[in-house]
């Protein structure tokens, strides 16, 4: 399975909760004018009360003091900042202080507060502080319990950033019960069928899969089309954003032939309603063609066999039109004929390939945008087809847990290696080994890095090999692992003395 859950926590960012008037105390600037001192005539200059030089100016005022509620709204608006930018650290510091004021200002038992700890919480899962990300989640969730009801739809929000921070932390059978219960909400406060339920859905398949349950997964992908796809005539252009997302959970469910089927179905849409020449095939095409790289590992003897040859058709198709159709540039173009160049990478046609990107490098070479957009397509190296060593040592695991788990000890195996101009690991070298002594991690690291594909660095045009590159990777082991070296060394010194 090839997931990573980064979309999660770009939900998050955007659920922040505006924080509202409060209640009883006036919002904004006070917009009262200051009178300025008047001198009714000139006789009056020589007043007594008036002696001495003048004034040149008439010092205003000092402004009125910001209120309790002027200060929480210009807090909010520095976290927002802060959020959009991806400053988490300077979002949870304004967080905290943001929440000291709701509580300070109308209760902690106040919506207010409960907003803010949602606010605060969502600025520590950003910084993978999970542990208090979930701390702040249940405070929200249980002050709205408390003011409100369990069933009420500010629920869904804390319960949904509760379920990203659970599973984030390793904890998918916990994120599960989250994300269902916030699914459950929904249909109390919005019916069973509204699509603002989407999102929560596609936050439950994520965890059906990360927790292994690729039947549950299967279940909630075709729950998402039905939902998408409920009211909508099947071969009009607005059933296309289903589809999408239905091809999408294919190939992340290795459903390689029931995605492939699913791509033919928006081409086809798309044909009938735009014609067979329109920029708007180029995405699917590609798509499908990119799917004949993959054999579904089950029912192999029952498909239709899987050719690279077909998979070509297609990219060749999409930089058909990519490169004729009146509308195009040349970013469509150099996209289109990357596509296809490392499609030969991966296919091992490095000749063909070097062509393609040669056509690319040429279409790229002209003022400092496409310069710019060169340097970061092909003179600089770009992974093709990752790998995904194990992460525990002597268990069959490939999850990445958010923190070292109880009992395991962090190791690191580093290796050099270089790219070929076939895109491929080659010079393979052990640099360092920490512990040592577990040799079969060792073996399992290097023997991925082989299948690590990377499309070729170009120079002026031509492929060349990029050498000294650095391969490290962090295991898990425990120290029940390492081999004893020290009953070795006592049994050789015995030797030894006979």
């Amino acid at each position: 399975m090839l997931l990573a859950f980064a979309a999660l926590s770009a939900v998050l960012t955007a659920g922040a909760e505006e924080v509202p008037e409060t209640t009883g105390i006036a919002v904004g600037a006070d917009d009262s004018e200051v009178q300025p001192v008047s001198v009714e005539n000139s006789r009056h200059i020589t007043d007594p009360v008036f002696s001495g030089d003048i004034p040149e100016t008439i010092e205003e005022p000092p402004p009125p003091p910001e209120t309790d509620a002027e200060r929480l709204r210009r807090l909010f608006t520095l976290y927002r900042n802060a959020i959009a930018e991806s400053s988490f650290e300077e979002a949870d510091t304004l967080g905290k202080q943001i929440v000291e004021l709701a509580i300070e200002t109308n209760g902690r038992n106040s919506e207010e507060s409960a907003r803010a700890l949602t606010n605060l919480a969502i600025a520590q899962h950003g910084m993978g502080d999970y542990e208090s990300a979930q701390l702040n989640f249940s405070a929200s969730i249980d002050i709205i319990e408390t003011v409100r009801n369990r069933l009420d739809p500010a629920l869904i929000n804390p319960l949904r950033g509760l379920g990203a921070s659970q599973l984030a932390a390793g904890r998918p059978d916990l994120a599960s019960e989250s994300f269902e219960r916030a699914v459950h909400v929904s249909h109390v406060n919005d019916g069973p069928h509204n699509l603002e339920q989407l999102e929560l859905l596609e936050s439950l398949a994520e965890t059906y899969l990360a927790g292994g349950e690729a039947d549950l997964t299967k279940d909630m992908q075709e729950r998402i089309y039905i939902l998408q796809a409920r009211n909508i005539d099947p071969d009009s252009v607005e059933i296309l954003p289903a589809l999408y997302r239905q091809a999408q959970w294919q190939r992340r469910l290795e459903l390689y032939d029931k995605e492939r089927y699913t791509w033919r179905r928006v081409i086809s849409l798309l044909e009938d309603h735009h014609g067979r020449d329109d920029l708007s095939l180029i995405a699917p095409l590609t798509e499908l063609g990119q799917s004949y790289l993959y054999i579904s590992p089950v029912d192999i003897g029952y498909q239709q066999p899987a050719s690279t040859a077909t998979g070509e058709i297609y990219l060749k198709r999409a930089l058909r039109i990519a490169e004729d159709h009146p509308d195009t540039n040349w970013r469509v173009k150099s996209d289109a004929i990357i596509e296809l160049a490392d499609y030969y990478i991966l296919t091992d046609r490095s000749n063909r390939a070097e062509r393609m990107y040669r056509d690319a490098w040429e279409l790229m070479s002209g003022d400092e945008e496409r310069q710019r957009a060169r340097y970061e397509a092909l003179q600089t190296l770009q992974v093709l087809q990752a790998i995904r060593p194990p992460k525990f040592y002597g268990v069959d695991s490939t999850t990445v847990p958010a923190r070292r788990p109880e009992g395991f000890e962090t190791g690191t195996v580093v290796y050099q290696y270089a790219v070929s101009t076939r895109g491929t690991a080659t010079d393979i070298e052990l640099v360092e080994m920490q512990p040592a002594g577990l040799s079969d991690m060792e073996t399992s690291v290097g023997r991925e890095l082989r299948h690590l594909i990377q499309r070729p660095r170009l120079v002026d045009g031509d492929m060349v090999q990029t050498n000294n590159l650095t391969y490290t990777h962090s295991f898990y082991y425990r120290p029940s692992d390492l081999p004893d070296t020290t009953g070795e060394g006592e049994s050789l010194a015995g030797n030894t003395q006979n």
